[in-house]
């Protein structure tokens, strides 16, 4: 099949999980002999140049890339509060990206076009008018639902009801977009029953985010007592959970075992989080490689306590064998066993009595690894999952 693929983002490097979902079904359409085209938003945020690519990459697909920037302007979030659009939805669109994206489809045929996330339905009537090929639509996420616990979550009244409105909004531009794809194939049955709950009728299958297990390292060499957290904090879900975690937790576990370690890493950290004196905190920043970064340490925690969907950085913990901490929130989606291939603790006081037991439990703590890789390699592998995409797919081409 001939496929064409748009992303909100650049898939490369590899490094978040929105990348990870979006390059891992990348790399198994092309594993299957299908072709694939890659186009994407080249965002200010997150940009790479194309041409620095590796070889070994550009084999897998043809990437195209159209830079836009998308960051928050006060000045156009202001006036678009006299409007009755999605400021999150059109800070993601641009005329270039839209000529481009009709110059590749009219240059040749395709056999579906996947949109990765509800950002680029924002293009779907470009696309209608320049192709007949079947529009699959693949959400990571309820993404309203992210804005709304945001919204429950903050004090500041101004704020709160300022993120009410950007969830009201995101969630009229969701529910009225997602019925305009031919297929669905979100990534998460929960996040589809609350489509179905709000109308949605349109033909779907659940996937989750696979994973390559093909391309995992050793895991030996783990540092002792080493508790790790990875993940973007310019996403504000991580960044309220980790200011959390700092807070509530980390210090009750510093009490129990002085010499513990608490590495922090990932993109754009703000000042407050860089400048933190907290002991045993280690603010690594973005690492070149997340898996030897992972691999290294003894435990994972996901502090999440707003989000929707699936979160890869949970399935790639769990393919490198790592014990996995996480809130409910975190680890929603996926089809784990609490107290077999992950602890689930949503208080702070239990959050901390888990990590200090993993810690001070070899042998639980291995047992969960090995039980998690085993989930993986089960329920999570990549090439399976794309291949029964394209066999959902193909008999509505």
């Amino acid at each position: 099949m001939n496929i064409l693929q748009i992303t909100k983002k650049f898939p490369y490097p590899v490094i978040d999980g929105e990348v990870i979902a979006i390059s891992n079904l990348t790399k198994g359409f092309a594993a299957l002999g299908h072709q694939v085209t890659v186009l994407s938003l080249n965002t200010k945020k997150h940009y790479y140049h194309i041409e620095e690519l590796p070889a070994a990459v550009k084999k897998i697909a043809n990437y195209i890339a159209v830079y836009i920037d998308t960051s928050i302007h006060l000045l156009d979030a202001f006036l678009n509060l006299f409007s009755k659009k999605s400021y999150n939805i059109e800070r993601f669109y641009s005329e270039e990206f839209e000529r481009k994206l009709v110059e590749v489809l009219t240059a040749q045929q395709f056999d579906f076009v996947l949109l990765e996330t509800i950002y680029p339905m924002r293009y779907i009537d470009a696309i209608c008018k320049s192709t007949k090929a079947k529009v699959v639509l693949r959400p990571h996420n309820v993404e309203y639902i992210i804005w709304q616990r945001l919204a429950q979550a903050e004090n500041n009244p101004i704020k709160k009801i300022y993120l009410q409105l950007l969830a009201k909004r995101m969630k009229k531009f969701e529910l009225e977009n997602i019925t305009k794809a031919d297929l669905l194939i979100p990534v998460s049955e929960t996040d589809m029953q609350v489509f179905k709950q709000q109308g949605c009728h349109t033909p779907y299958h659940t996937f989750p985010i696979g994973y390559d297990l093909g391309a995992l390292r050793s895991t030996k060499g783990e540092e002792e007592n080493a508790v790790c957290f990875i993940g973007s904090l310019d996403w504000q879900p991580n960044r309220e959970g980790v200011e959390w975690f700092l807070k509530n937790v980390w210090l009750k576990v510093i009490e129990q075992i002085p010499d513990s370690k608490f590495y922090l890493s990932g993109r754009n950290f703000p000042d407050e989080i860089k400048n933190l004196k907290v002991q045993g905190l280690v603010v690594v920043g973005e690492v070149e490689d997340a898996r030897q970064f992972v691999s290294s340490k003894s435990i994972s925690i996901v502090p999440l306590f707003a989000g929707s969907g699936m979160r890869v950085k949970i399935i790639e913990a769990m393919a490198l064998g790592r014990a996995i901490i996480s809130t409910t929130i975190g680890a929603e989606s996926i089809e784990y066993t609490n107290e077999k291939n992950i602890l689930i603790a949503d208080e702070e006081a239990t959050f901390a009595e888990a990590i200090i037991k993993v810690l001070r439990n070899n042998n639980l703590r291995l047992q969960l690894g090995q039980n998690a890789q085993q989930l993986i390699n089960t329920t999570y592998n990549n090439r399976k999952i794309s291949s029964a995409i394209i066999d959902f797919c193909k008999p509505y081409l």
